[in-house]
């Protein structure tokens, strides 16, 4: 039996529950390995404390102490497992913390703890092969339902709610379909569009839209599926930063009992794939006037969920991954 530690840098954000503090639990029910959790603020990362572990799993380490503490653990004999789940060599200028990671300094902290690491797991295939020219072990762990911590319940009647969630990073996003959204705003005005996260203060100015501040995740699934939203949009600019994301908000959506409307390169059951602007536009359209079966698409995407990406069969591959290392 083994001593694992999980470490992260934050451990109550939206990264850490579908790639570290939220998939624990069910990990530590299919392994007899003690998994310890750690902010990685929360304790003094010395030789007293690492050394009582035989792998440690840090997520999304991007900082020069990083570098110093994961050549440090390699010194120590410890295994290291890296977790990431955005490319940060890509990140653009209208993001919040472009400035934090396009910086020569970072990019080489990045690449230097990617070389050192026994292993490291990301969401997607484009992001292993964004991360292969710095490691040759990269394993693809989805993003995965939490099927220990949420339930659906019967759904409810759909009423006319067509939402977005993300953060302020997807601006340029809303942005780059700013005039499709205005568009079909305007064009249903019986319909409510609603913005959960970062809300798009340049988008026109209309009755039917409203905003659902930042929500703790197991408050924001709750507020979701109560919604019974009828279409859930995900609007993305094709770069390369994005190719690389996971297909959380399909997760999300499908559970309340949406129809999501998602990049074409996704390519995920059950969903309406959108090329451009005007597939894009189309895609919300066919969702409002009934155009497609709302129910059997959704049954059909949450048929895939369940049957691939509950978190109770994902963290199979991250048990692989450990009993690999260890």
């Amino acid at each position: 039996m083994a001593e694992v530690l999980f470490l992260t840098v934050e451990s109550q954000d939206t990264c850490a529950f579908y790639r570290s503090a939220g998939v624990v639990k069910d990990l530590r029910r299919k392994t007899d390995h003690n998994i310890t959790l750690v902010q990685s603020s929360q304790v003094a990362l010395n030789w007293s404390f690492l050394t009582q572990f035989d792998l440690i799993m840090h997520q999304r380490p991007f900082t020069e102490d990083s570098l110093n503490l994961c050549g440090y653990i390699k010194r120590c004999g410890i295994k290291l497992w890296l977790d990431y789940d955005d490319n940060l060599f890509a990140l653009n200028p209208e993001n919040p913390v472009y400035h934090l990671y396009n910086n020569p300094e970072t990019q080489a902290n990045i690449k230097g703890m990617l070389q050192i690491a026994d292993a490291v797991s990301v969401p997607t295939e484009y992001l292993r092969q964004a991360y292969s020219e710095f490691n040759k072990n990269i394993l693809i762990v989805p993003n995965a339902f939490n099927d220990l911590l949420f339930t659906r319940a019967e759904l409810p009647p759909r009423i006319n709610n067509v939402i977005w969630r993300g953060p302020e990073a997807h601006i340029f996003d809303l942005m780059s379909y700013s005039k499709e959204i205005n568009e079909i705003t305007k064009e249903f005005p019986d319909w409510r569009f609603m913005f959960a996260g970062f809300s798009p203060w340049f988008l026109s100015e209309t009755n039917n839209k409203g905003h659902i501040p930042y929500l703790d995740i197991v408050v924001y699934m709750k507020t979701l599926f109560d919604m019974a939203p009828s279409c859930l949009h995900v609007p993305l600019h094709d770069n390369a930063f994005n190719r690389c994301r996971s297909n959380i908000a399909y997760l999300e959506g499908t559970f309340a009992g949406a129809i999501c409307v998602v990049p074409a390169w996704w390519s995920v059951p059950g969903a309406l794939p959108y090329t451009d602007g005007k597939s894009y536009y189309e895609a919300i359209k066919a969702v409002i006037t009934g155009e497609v079966d709302k129910v059997a698409l959704n049954n059909m995407a949450w048929e895939f969920i369940m049957d691939t990406l509950p978190l109770s069969k994902v963290n199979i591959q991250r048990l692989q991954i450990l009993n690999e290392l260890l």
